[in-house]
């Protein structure tokens, strides 16, 4: 009977780990920057950028994922979240994982396609936008 009753145990119990019942955060930031192509005339200007997140970013960070790295966009829609950042011009973007390590992976590899995805869309002119992805080491 403990015999069974062990069995039974261990198997709910790593049903549950594989499952994702068991899971880890982390988060990486894309910083949002100008740099200007005209020359400085001494002027004092000032540029604001408002960040919202979209669907839209969440949409194109996991197909460019999955471009990149395989599997499906769905599946890496569901492990991640797009969120405007705390404290900085940017976007958050926040990846779960089984393992401490799988989950800094991917958020740091999710904030680089969310950049290049950025890089592509922004509009060109007197000012360039630049992004810049920084690990927040959570």
């Amino acid at each position: 009977m403990f015999v069974i009753l062990l069995v039974v145990t261990t198997t709910v119990v790593g049903w549950l780990w594989w499952t994702k019942s068991i899971a880890f955060m982390h988060t990486a930031v894309v910083q949002f920057g100008v740099e200007s192509t005209e020359p400085d005339d001494g002027t004092l200007t000032a540029v604001f950028i408002d960040v919202e997140a979209s669907e839209l970013d969440l949409t194109k960070t996991a197909e460019r994922l999955a471009r990149t790295r395989g599997g499906s966009a769905a599946g890496y829609e569901s492990d991640l979240t797009v969120t405007s950042a705390v404290d900085v011009s940017g976007l958050a973007v926040t990846a779960r994982g089984r393992t401490p390590g799988r989950a800094q992976a991917l958020a740091i590899a999710a904030a680089e396609a969310l950049s290049s995805y950025l890089s592509d869309v922004s509009p060109s002119g007197a000012r360039t936008f630049t992004y810049t992805v920084v690990d927040q080491g959570n």
